[in-house]
């Protein structure tokens, strides 16, 4: 048998040395979480947001997992776990007065992934804020921030200009939106952007087992998809000639439809709300300049039903404008294969219009709801 020579026994080493290191520092780092959670928590407490036998601190599964399409036909309502919404509150077991949950506004948990994070120290608000915009730049616009403050006993937005310290605090990352669920490789990489928190700020941060927010982004996604339904008549002339634009600018002002900066002429509701928009035939928004000089081959009436808080009463106003239109242009409404519309069938629109908010408010997702208007943008 060959004798080690003295660079293989150097070598052989130099890899136990490094086996001791790697396992010494992970040894290390569990030792400083389990003080950390120590000085945090007075007694153990369960994760409030998973049941008692899931893991707080899961990895994303391996399962590949494909966002729903929207649109389909053929879609079958699902029934949307009410566990992940019904979440009891998130209380410091500590001798100090217990916090109150976030309110909906700021965090959803029917809609978002919530993180809780607790902190022995007081954590900057601006050192968060630069840390996370790292971190999450990938997420923004679907990732919000929120703290307790203690000062005056509420939770409060947190953005870039805010100069508070925090020790409680929570990031909702919202699961499913017009783009579909949440993505597992978005979901990983929030989970591992919380783990370098933790360890960059000697924090505390819980948040729910990936596999059961995965499910429930799906689950509500489905359901989504299945009542989002953006309606558009379309308004042409029967002889076939133009909508001249500047006379289609006086009825607009006559029905009380504005321009705004996207383009589209809208009537609103209460508080501002769109009830529906007039655009060029097919969607295409308006160019104000020299807008009063186009000749159009028709126009085009939509409303975005998930969007709107009385659906029916929308679509009345609607076809009402449009009647009103049809009659200074000699017009009548068709639909994208210039198929006319007839009285029938816009009665049969409206009743589905209102069997779809009600199956919207059946899961707790009012339309033109805030909820509503999240899940929709």
């Amino acid at each position: 048998m060959a004798m080690f020579n003295e660079l293989q026994l150097t070598l052989i080493g130099a890899g136990i040395a490094a086996v001791i290191g790697v396992w010494g520092y992970n040894t290390w780092q569990e030792y400083r979480q389990r003080k950390l959670a120590q000085k945090i928590f007075s007694t153990e407490q369960a994760d409030a947001l998973l049941p008692d036998d899931a893991s707080a601190n899961s990895s994303v599964p391996e399962a590949e997992h494909g966002a729903a399409e929207y649109g389909a036909a053929e879609r079958i309502e699902p029934t949307i776990d009410p566990s992940f919404a019904e979440d009891e509150a998130f209380v410091d077991a500590s001798d100090e007065p217990p916090v109150v949950e976030p309110p909906e506004e700021l965090v959803d948990k029917l809609i978002d992934c919530v993180a809780r994070i607790e902190a022995a120290d007081m954590v900057a608000a601006p050192m968060l804020w630069a840390a996370q915009r790292k971190l999450f730049g990938k997420l923004e616009g679907r990732l919000r921030w929120c703290g307790w403050d203690e000062n005056n006993g509420k939770w409060r937005a947190l953005n870039a200009h805010d100069a508070t310290s925090y020790r409680r605090l929570c990031a909702a990352l919202q699961v499913v939106d017009r783009r579909g669920a949440i993505s597992e490789a978005d979901l990983g990489g929030f989970y591992e952007g919380l783990r370098q928190l933790a360890d960059n700020f000697e924090i505390h941060i819980e948040w729910p087992a990936a596999e059961e927010v995965l499910a429930h982004a799906k689950r509500l996604d489905e359901f989504c998809a299945s009542v989002d339904w953006r309606i558009g008549l379309n308004l042409v002339t029967r002889d076939g000639s133009p909508i001249q634009a500047a006379r289609l600018i006086d009825l607009a002002t006559e029905t009380e439809l504005w321009l705004k900066n996207d383009g589209l002429f809208h009537a609103e509701g209460e508080a501002g709300r769109t009830l529906f928009t007039l655009s060029q035939l097919g969607g295409a928004p308006f160019v104000a300049s020299g807008l009063s000089a186009l000749a159009l081959p028709g126009v085009t009436l939509s409303i975005d039903v998930p969007r709107v808080a009385d659906g029916t009463q929308a679509f009345d106003h609607l076809v009402d404008v449009a009647r009103t239109m049809m009659s200074a242009f000699g017009g009548y409404l068709v639909d994208d294969q210039r198929a006319p519309l007839s009285d029938e069938v816009l009665a049969t629109i409206r009743v589905k219009i209102e069997e779809f908010q009600q199956k919207m408010a059946s899961q707790n997702i009012p339309a033109g709801g805030r909820r509503a208007l999240r899940l929709y943008d």
